[in-house]
């Protein structure tokens, strides 16, 4: 969908409708977590749609990081708040999350209090489901690395970030991460990299300076030698004439290869832009194929404003309100988005402290907590959903609605994120142009990369932790990947295939 001719977005109806057809089947094949949801998401949005460019996609992806909340989610919206605007946004969101939502829902109301295991079948399927994100993931990793990692500091800083995500994994580490990798890319080009290229300038000068010094001394000796054989030919020497054509023919030839060299690297220089020129996910001309969706700063900090105003309150309803073990709806809401406002990293590293805040609580059991986590892992979308199953079962467990429990934890948890990211967004678009930021995302992209080819290893340690022929997952995965990379396969149908190969693994051991 192209803007129109003044430049102006499609109408409201086009733009819902784009995002309806976009979103809509990414509630129900979004399986494998938050590594698979940025490799569909890149897939789908990037490669095949052609929403932003490469560059804006990282940026987003690595603010996300960096911000509170479910880092898949709050990109998903993004991408949409950045096309259509806040309603197709808030479209977007839903259509992404609900299908989840709801069967965690159903499932706190109803089968909450049930004591039982995730059965073996599931945990093969969903064995296949995440082995298939894997090969996503590592095609996705690949194709951003071609465009992110093309210089030795970027490839260093990928490196280590990927290292270092994949070793350590503190809240705090992946803001710190990108923060560094931004001072250490802006570092080097504004200060170092000038430096080496005035020093090297200098020692070539330098270096030119002695040849031509040396050119001028050969070509005086070359005059010299031509006068001398002027003489000779006045003279009457015949052999003088045949060794001068024999010293001209060799610089005529070198300065033929000279201009021959020259012309073909003009070519090949000519054949690379056009090439540059051809790729609408790098080039700079992208954006102007049409302009994203922008609004003011100002709205921007009311939004921040209001994600402060809920947090300090949401800080004093915990200190003020006496915990019981019966959950009430205050202290639920105020938990929750208290939660989704500290948490740094997405679904896997919210689940601790959701457990402390639930079962430490005496809001319901751990058998309780762990069936609902089981579940989760099993299901599409984000890993909040399991805010919607906590909700229903502490309030079942009050004799309170459990559906009225899991929409306000539902909404609680989700919030802080995305009202950041709308605050975030118009100074992204305002500071991205200028020079200085440019230096900065390098170094955040970079290690933007490195967290995804590190998301990679930490699915493949999950996914193999529960039993099962790790060298079957290894194939799935390589399905997966030229499934998708080279057959041109979408993602969600090539996840769907990985769930096929898990349940025949399934099937051929019992």
């Amino acid at each position: 969908m192209s803007s129109s001719p003044d430049g102006n977005p499609p109408p409201f109806r086009d733009r819902l409708k784009e995002t309806i057809h976009t979103y809509f089947k990414f509630g129900y094949t979004t399986f494998g977590g938050p590594a698979a949801h940025i490799a569909i998401l890149y897939d789908d949005i990037v490669i095949r749609r052609q929403w932003i460019s490469n560059e804006q996609f990282t940026e987003l992806f690595a603010i996300c990081q960096a911000l509170p909340g479910p880092a898949s989610t709050e990109l998903a919206y993004s991408l949409s708040l950045v096309r259509s605007g806040f309603l197709c946004a808030i479209v977007a969101f839903l259509l992404w999350s609900l299908p989840g939502a709801i069967v965690m829902t159903v499932a706190g109301v109803l089968i909450g209090k049930i004591k039982s295991d995730i059965p073996l079948w599931a945990t093969r399927l969903e064995q296949g489901l995440a082995s298939a994100a894997i090969g996503l993931v590592a095609l996705a990793a690949y194709k951003m690395s071609t465009t992110l990692a093309t210089d030795k500091l970027t490839r260093i800083l990928a490196l280590v970030a990927g290292s270092v995500s994949a070793l350590y994994s503190a809240p705090w580490l992946l803001p710190v991460m990108m923060i560094a990798g931004g001072l250490v890319s802006y570092i080097f080009d504004t200060f170092l990299q000038p430096l080496y290229i005035k020093t090297t300038e200098r020692r070539e000068s330098k270096s030119d300076n002695n040849e031509q010094i040396a050119g001028n001394a050969e070509a005086h000796s070359d005059q010299l030698s031509t006068v001398v054989q002027d003489m000779d030919l006045e003279q009457g020497h015949p052999d003088a004439a045949l060794e001068l054509a024999n010293v001209d023919e060799p610089k005529a030839k070198n300065s033929s290869d000279s201009t021959s060299l020259r012309n073909r690297n003009r070519i090949d220089s000519t054949v690379v832009d056009m090439d540059a020129d051809l790729n609408p996910v790098t080039s700079e001309k992208f954006e102007a194929r049409r302009l994203l969706f922008t609004y003011s700063k100002k709205l921007g900090l009311a939004f921040f404003a209001v994600f402060l105003v809920l947090l300090i309150a949401a800080i004093l309803v915990r200190v003020l309100v006496p915990t019981s073990t019966e959950a009430e709806y205050g202290q639920l809401v105020a938990t929750f988005y208290f939660v989704g406002s500290i948490i740094f990293g997405g679904g896997p590293v919210i689940i601790p402290l959701l457990k402390t805040y639930t079962v430490d609580s005496g809001w319901m059991t751990d058998q309780q907590f762990l069936v609902g986590l089981a579940l989760i892992q099993s299901l599409p979308g984000p890993n909040f959903n399991f805010a919607c199953f906590l909700g229903a079962v502490a309030m079942v467990n009050a004799n309170q609605s459990g559906v009225a429990g899991a929409v306000l934890c539902y909404l609680a948890i989700f919030f802080p994120g995305l009202i950041l990211k709308n605050a975030i967004i118009p100074f992204w678009q305002f500071v991205r142009k200028h020079a200085a930021v440019k230096r900065i995302f390098r170094g955040v992209n970079a290690c933007a990369l490195g967290l995804v080819f590190s998301a990679m290893w930490l699915l493949w340690i999950q996914t193999n932790a529960m039993g099962g022929n790790s060298g079957y997952h290894a194939v799935i995965a390589s399905i997966a990947f030229v499934f998708s990379g080279y057959l041109n396969i979408p993602a969600p149908l090539v996840i769907l295939l990985g769930g096929a190969l898990g349940a025949i693994e399934y099937a051929v051991s019992v």
